[in-house]
């Protein structure tokens, strides 16, 4: 089994894809010798990101940064680039998707992703058990409380109690982890207007190659914002109007969080000039977005 580990990072969050990758190696030595990782890494360097000409940390900076953390992969097979093309992880996955033909999964990791060392051992279990149920499926942590209610179905039990917005000032440290017997649940999110589907894209997200080649992942939605949603409501739609049995779902007990807390790229922001393009392209895949979806059938 062929899994692609799919994952971009802007220059200021190099620190952070360095102790993502370490973790991983670790996670890795609890898989069995069916599975295998691969790991595609992306660096956006692109001048349409970082004005380097008015920033006091170099370019190649990163890029001796990245061949360094490149070389000290020895535990699986790599990708790892600096890219001028690819300017955000939506760009990133589309075109880890046209390049891993063989892959039989496709995990979204972001870099500030906090997980248990367990967590590949895991989801190896529960991919055997959602291949026996169906081909075309999503499989994803729990997390802890998020920014409304409405994520309650993939919110772990320990966390349903506390403040909305608990993700951005939590430790994901000791919140991080196995919080009891690990096992696959359906998810079936029941909020109406909604799909039955319920996940973030970085979240350590694993999509089955089958599910994902047949949605795609449309070059109209740009570089970023909306992939998750688009893989929703296009699984929404498969579901309703054909035969393929598409399921969520997610591994109860088992959490991940984004770090916020202790984020801190001061070091980097400070010293290069960062153009923020994120709301620009959210408005190109949002003004693209149901162009595309009706062209699923």
């Amino acid at each position: 089994m062929r899994i692609v580990a799919s994952i971009f990072c802007l220059p200021h969050e190099i620190d952070e894809l360095e102790i993502l990758i370490y973790k991983l190696r670790e996670a890795s030595y609890h898989l069995s010798t069916n599975s295998e990782i691969v790991l595609d890494v992306t660096v956006s360097l692109s001048d349409s990101i970082t004005n380097w000409k008015q920033s006091s940390i170099p370019r190649h900076y990163f890029e001796e940064k990245l061949l360094k953390l490149s070389s000290s992969i020895d535990w699986c097979p790599k990708y790892i680039k600096a890219s001028n093309s690819i300017l955000g992880e939506l760009s990133h996955r589309r075109d880890a998707l046209k390049e891993y033909t063989d892959a039989d999964y496709f995990i979204w990791i972001n870099p500030n992703i906090v997980f248990p060392e367990k967590i590949l051992f895991y989801l190896e279990e529960s991919i055997n058990k959602a291949s026996e149920i169906t081909p075309t499926h999503i499989i994803t942590p729990e997390m802890v409380k998020m920014w409304d209610i409405n994520w309650d179905v993939v919110v772990n039990e320990n966390f349903k109690d506390k403040d909305l917005n608990y993700q951005n000032t939590n430790n994901p440290f000791t919140d991080s982890g196995i919080y009891d017997e690990v096992k696959i649940e359906e998810v079936k999110n029941t909020v109406p207007k909604q799909p039955r589907y319920k996940f973030m894209g970085g979240f350590f997200t694993c999509i089955s190659a089958e599910l994902l080649k047949r949605i795609g992942i449309p070059n109209e939605l740009g570089h970023h914002g909306f992939d998750d949603t688009f893989l929703m409501w296009a699984s929404e739609k498969l579901t309703q109007t054909t035969d393929i049995d598409i399921i969520q779902f997610k591994m109860k007990n088992l959490v991940v969080c984004e770090n916020y807390k202790y984020r801190n790229n001061s070091h980097y922001l400070n010293n290069i000039s960062v153009y923020d393009r994120k709301k620009r392209f959210e408005k190109i895949a949002e003004s693209n977005f149901l162009k595309e979806l009706e062209k699923i059938n």
